[in-house]
């Protein structure tokens, strides 16, 4: 949080670092500052609010039911539902990503060499933390300071686990080889879990769409006739 911002008195200190450790989630790749969200929050509500007014719509429990849905959902869908895409995303680019830093590490550099051969030649937004992570260090901040403000902006716990072993690898200049390579199988894993639960979902999705589609066209076709009788006699 910032010093000296008006902010910081309007909201309580407990939201702000709430929502800002949600902010640091979504990545260096799309930065949302907490003041802006929680300002874009509240302002966008108040903006609502007065429109029904403006429009002379009288139905107060209406208003109270959208405004009460439209406060609930703004965070989920603008941060909650990026923060989980994005997770996806990592996890999806973290195997290819941390297979090509072991085979650097295997091939003798050390961290940082071997993290910047596989920021070269890896593309996605854990390419881009990581291009950050070693920005910061050509400006003369400490690899392990920078290894540890990227865990903060990984929404992903497995992906959060290997940055967490690879800066306890820079600290202590233990091998991190064999550990990166049972965390990028346990990523494998969750991947192919997380399909599979997909694919065992989509029964039920047809299913449902089938009951809202087909049913009505059942009963049409069958009450038709009746309804046509009725309407002509």
């Amino acid at each position: 949080m910032e010093t000296g911002r008006i902010e910081n008195k309007i909201y309580r200190k407990k939201t702000l670092e709430k929502y800002e450790k949600k902010c640091l989630l979504l990545g260096v790749s799309h930065p949302v500052s907490v003041y802006n969200f929680l300002n874009t929050w509240i302002l966008s509500s108040l903006g609502l609010f007065l429109l029904f007014i403006l429009l002379d719509y009288e139905n107060f429990l209406s208003i109270v039911v959208i405004l009460g849905l439209y406060i609930y959902l703004f965070p989920k869908v603008y941060l909650d539902y990026r923060i989980e895409k994005r997770r996806v995303r990592l996890e999806k680019e973290a195997i290819a990503f941390f297979e090509i830093l072991m085979l650097s590490l295997e091939s003798g550099s050390n961290l940082f060499d071997a993290l910047t051969i596989t920021t070269k030649n890896c593309k996605g937004e854990l390419s881009l933390e990581f291009e950050k992570v070693l920005e910061d260090v050509s400006y003369g901040k400490g690899l392990g300071e920078s290894l540890r403000a990227v865990k903060t902006r990984m929404p992903s716990t497995a992906v959060a686990n290997v940055i967490l072993n690879l800066r306890q690898s820079n600290v202590y200049g233990n091998s991190v080889i064999d550990i990166l390579r049972k965390q990028v199988g346990y990523i494998r894993e969750m991947r192919v879990l997380e399909v599979k639960e997909r694919i065992n979902k989509m029964p039920i999705r047809v299913s449902v769409a089938s009951v809202l589609l087909f049913v009505p066209i059942l009963l049409l076709l069958v009450m038709g006739p009746v309804i046509i009788q009725f309407l002509v006699s």
